[in-house]
């Protein structure tokens, strides 16, 4: 069995581990920010291309543009670097929303 979180619980577990975010006029809320390397070309099961993936971890529903696609190509400021939102992806039940973006 599926166990997702409360929309209440989310914000504790935020302030714990989160950095500032400032997104869409909102600047009081935290996210989760993670730097990955990523193959972006492979041929014959070898990389090619590497590059890195930023991933911003949000509640969805502190934000009210990451319910549609308007978060793409807007600027999101992440413990005081500036980004830009390539892709949304809501997780499961929909209460945090991964943006993909670039610096």
């Amino acid at each position: 069995m599926t166990t997702f979180y409360r929309d209440a619980d989310i914000p504790a577990m935020l302030a714990d581990f989160g950095v500032p975010v400032a997104f869409d006029g909102i600047t009081d809320q935290k996210g989760i920010v993670d730097y990955v390397d990523s193959v972006t070309l492979k041929e014959n099961g070898i990389a090619g291309v590497v590059n890195k993936a930023i991933t911003v971890q949000l509640q969805t529903s502190a934000f009210p543009s990451l319910v549609a696609n308007n978060a793409i190509q807007k600027r999101i400021v992440v413990d005081g670097v500036t980004y830009t939102v390539r892709d949304r992806l809501q997780q499961t039940d929909g209460a945090m929303t991964h943006l993909l973006c670039t610096n």
